[in-house]
């Protein structure tokens, strides 16, 4: 059997944040993965849906939820364009996400116990999507 790679499923939720940044919303993917098939998809919608928990991880762990019938997700691992936030930590805690990969951090203190670990080939290209999408804004 042909190993995924984790470059795979996290170009998936690059192209969710490349969507948010279209629709005006801070370029934010995610997606939860279960033995290596994609069960839920997310990008940022607090702008679009004024909701302030519509965060990309927190919309990815729905869907993978409602696609297993099961608010634990047990063994499946959740691929962010960017490191989760406290919100978004304890959600993917809740859920029993095994393992987290996330391309580049954000300015924000964690003190969750979940697997990290950081897809350093893709934090150059998510940093330069969130400083584009931030100076487009200043404009």
């Amino acid at each position: 059997m042909k190993e995924e790679k984790p470059e795979k499923f996290m170009k998936i939720a690059f192209s969710l944040a490349k969507k948010a940044a279209e629709k005006g919303e801070i370029p934010v993917g995610a997606v939860v993965v279960k033995e290596k098939k994609v069960i839920g998809e997310g990008m940022n919608v607090q702008a679009c849906d004024n909701d302030p928990t519509g965060h990309a991880e927190i919309a990815a762990l729905r869907e993978a939820a409602r696609n297993e019938k099961n608010f634990r997700l047990d063994g499946c691992e959740l691929y962010s364009t960017v490191k989760p936030c406290f919100m978004c930590e304890e959600a993917i805690k809740r859920a029993r996400i095994k393992k987290i990969y996330y391309a580049t951090e954000k300015a924000k203190e964690s003190t969750q116990e979940v697997a990290y670990e950081k897809e350093k080939k893709h934090s150059v290209k998510c940093t330069r999507l969130m400083k584009s999408f931030f100076a487009e804004r200043r404009k």
